[in-house]
């Protein structure tokens, strides 16, 4: 016989509730921050010991609560966000369910000390895992301070659960980062046991904020994004596709200050980049997305860390176009906003090298640098090749550099078509064929000439003067597999032309490991010495790599004066 229903105890239902909203002391930590920067706070501090089991401490200047409110906020259900559902459709705040300090308090021993700006005093109100709640008057400065101990003291499960110190640590240390980057104008202090673990002091806007994120080398790197239509703005950071990660860990967007997880800005990201990342990279991002509140829906998620758009096209498209602008600027120059990184950071020196492109595009010579400029060393590891120019060392990887060159030629349309004296015939499966017929549209605009020679035959007559002594049958086939594996479904004419044209670079440039005349050897540099050559390939491998004179110096000490007879 089954057991009858019955009606949980208010205990035992607020405890499983709890379970929905805090899972382990990042979520604590979140839900304190949300409450923080709903109040209008410009500094927040944040205390944990024992990676938060023993202790989560938040504290904020914010407008504080009154001895009413204090006491009501940590009963279920009870927040000063909303009155109504239809206020979850205009939600300006990051709170809105009044659940995250009950479920503290039903899983931890809860003190809220707190005091708004207009009171003489505060009041601190305590309340324990078994429900018992105290209320005193207390001295205190403007805000809230709110202290989480013992978490999940009495759920062994739970807290057994939990990872070690270092990873809880790091969880809310990348949640810190996260709210800093899309707060950048509040100050940011997280300590663990007495030892500062991050401080993001308060900046202007989001730029400023990347040198303590991500590093000064790094962020030397970062391009800055910004596109806005009439309801809709992106703005923030993403790395240059030199700089790249194997994992999404330090990619960081927010919604309306709101930070999230999002597959589909994260694919529009990778989008935005097209064939210039590896595949099973991801760049550094650090984006925020502006639009009207009714057109998210905030609540799918017990934790608020997931959103729905309305219109997920229209984001979709503006952070795909947005972060293809910012792309597009490296390539063509330096970063716009590079010389101001050293007036933000006054109290810090300038990297000693950086990483830049010239300011030329492709195709164009360059001034001051002339056929020959730089000369050829020879090849090392049949792989990479050693050159000698005017300010120091370069280093070509071979392959990626002779493919960057003819993804240039082929992608701007600089090459004229050169009839082949003997021409290819291709017998293709009926896979194959499919994959023809997706860029049948495409191989003319890329002086490919294709002709139907039978029910499962293809003629090539004509393509591109540059790929005329390195075409063949397979690397055809392969490269219009590649491009085609490349696609996405809704992928436009101009997306699969630069597709093609970067898998037909690839599949017909030089590989690592072919051993190279010194004719070819000084063909590749001298035509590299007179073009512009980005940072990487369409794949995402380096290019080049540079030893200034002062880097060699610093390598042999010839910086320092250990022997002046030298």
């Amino acid at each position: 016989m089954s057991a009858h229903v019955r009606r949980l105890d208010p205990a035992t239902a607020n405890g499983i509730a709890a379970g929905e909203v805090i899972d382990r002391p990042v979520s604590v930590v979140k839900e304190l921050l949300d409450n923080a920067l709903d109040a209008g706070s410009s500094r927040i501090d944040i205390d944990l010991r024992n990676g938060g089991r023993s202790l989560i401490q938040v504290t904020d200047n914010g407008s504080g609560m009154s001895a009413d409110d204090a006491v009501l906020a940590i009963q279920r259900f009870t927040t000063s966000k909303i009155r109504s559902l239809d206020d979850v459709t205009r939600l300006a705040t990051l709170g809105f369910r009044g659940e995250a300090l009950p479920s503290m308090a039903a899983v931890a021993d809860v003190e809220i000390a707190t005091r708004p700006p207009d009171a003489s005093e505060g009041v601190v109100v305590r309340s324990s895992a078994e429900g018992e709640t105290q209320v005193q008057p207390v001295g205190c400065p403007r805000g809230t301070r709110v202290c989480v101990r013992h978490l999940f003291a009495r759920i062994p499960v739970r807290r057994n659960a939990l990872k070690s110190v270092a990873r809880e640590v790091k969880l809310m240390h990348e949640l810190v980062a996260h709210y800093a980057l899309a707060y950048p104008q509040v100050t940011f202090h997280v300590q663990h046991d007495g030892r500062r673990v991050l401080f993001a002091p308060a900046y202007a806007d989001v730029l400023q904020c990347l040198p303590v994120m991500f590093g000064r080398d790094m962020a030397a790197q970062m391009l800055p994004v910004q596109w806005q239509s009439v309801d809709l703005t992106v703005y923030g950071a993403v790395s240059t596709p030199a700089v790249t990660r194997a994992t999404r860990q330090r990619q960081y967007v927010w919604v309306n200050g709101r930070p999230i997880r999002n597959g589909l800005i994260g694919a529009a990201v990778a989008r935005g980049y097209g064939a210039l990342l590896s595949p099973g990279r991801y760049p550094l991002v650090a984006l925020g997305v502006t639009l009207p509140p009714q057109f998210l829906d905030v609540n799918v998620h017990p934790r608020k860390t997931e959103i729905s758009f309305v219109h997920e096209r229209a984001v979709f498209a503006a952070v795909q176009e947005a972060v293809e602008m910012a792309v597009q600027r490296a390539t063509m120059g330096d970063m716009p906003w590079e010389g101001n990184v050293g007036d933000t950071w006054a109290g810090y020196d300038e990297p000693a090298s950086r990483v830049t492109e010239p300011s030329h595009p492709y195709g164009e010579q360059r001034p001051g640098l002339p056929s020959g400029a730089w000369q050829a060393m020879g090849q090392v590891g049949n792989t990479f090749i050693v050159a000698s120019g005017p300010d120091g060392l370069v280093l070509l990887d071979q392959h990626a550099a002779h493919e960057s060159l003819l993804y240039a030629r082929l992608v701007a349309a600089l090459e004229a078509g050169e009839e082949l004296h003997e021409p290819l015939l291709l017998t293709l499966t009926p896979q194959q064929q499919q994959w023809f017929k997706t860029f049948h549209a495409i191989f003319p605009t890329l002086r490919l000439v294709l002709e139907d020679f039978g029910r499962d035959t293809v003629l090539v007559r004509e393509v591109p003067s540059s790929l005329v002594d390195l075409i063949t049958l397979g690397s055809l086939v392969e490269a219009v597999h590649e491009a085609q594996q490349r696609l996405g479904a809704r992928a436009t004419v101009e997306e699969a032309r630069e597709q093609l044209s970067a898998a037909l670079a690839c599949r017909t440039a030089m590989r690592a490991g072919d051993v190279l005349t010194e004719a070819q050897v000084s063909g590749l540099v001298d035509t590299v010495s007179q073009h512009q050559l980005p940072f990487t390939c369409p794949h995402g491998r380096p290019t080049f790599v540079t030893l200034s004179l002062a880097d060699l110096e610093r390598r042999f000490l010839r910086l320092f004066p250990l022997d002046t007879s030298a």
